[in-house]
């Protein structure tokens, strides 16, 4: 079941677009390029057949080196499901809007962020047709922002690292 933990951990990127590339370096260690511009798509990946698929939120960021589909999922228990959902949710997307999609897992537990963090290989053990590297964002990544000053500079991330540690381990002081 979708909660509120759930929603805010994906939904304050559709309030602040910019908020992921503002801090994509700082929290992969991963180059993003500039965006030239970014925007909300929808995010329901539903087909034409019975089957139901939606992403929790969709952006497409336009740079000088193309552009790029983030999916974001919040997640907050593992789910095996997901290792084949992902890779679909993925090339769909991909065939769809002819862009590169990159997956961002945001969860509050360490153990799930360990869980997602792991390449779901499909095909040849040798010779992958396709392997999936999800980009995690969780508590051992996201830094605890508790100092006002920095909480002030980007208010956004503030927020995010106060969901994603909001399940404990970090006392956040004010």
């Amino acid at each position: 079941m979708v909660g509120s933990s759930h929603e805010a951990q994906h939904r304050i990127f559709q309030k602040d677009t910019a908020l992921m590339l503002r801090n994509f370096q700082r929290l992969f260690h991963v180059p993003f390029p500039e965006a030239r511009d970014i925007a909300i798509l929808n995010a329901d990946l539903t087909e034409i057949e019975p089957i139901e698929r939606r992403v929790d939120t969709l952006l497409r960021v336009d740079t000088d080196d193309g552009s790029y589909l983030l999916v974001l999922e919040a997640q907050g228990k593992k789910d095996e499901a997901k290792r084949s959902s992902w890779p679909y949710y993925l090339s769909y997307l991909h065939a769809k809007y002819r862009c590169e999609p990159v997956l961002i897992v945001m969860t509050q537990s360490k153990s799930t962020a360990d869980w997602a963090a792991e390449p779901i290989v499909l095909g040849l053990p040798y010779r992958p047709s396709l392997v999936v590297r999800p980009l995690v964002l969780g508590p051992g990544n996201v830094p605890a922002i508790a100092d006002e000053k920095e909480a002030a500079r980007d208010v956004s991330l503030a927020v995010f690292s106060a969901i994603t540690h909001g399940r404990g381990g970090v006392p956040l002081r004010y």
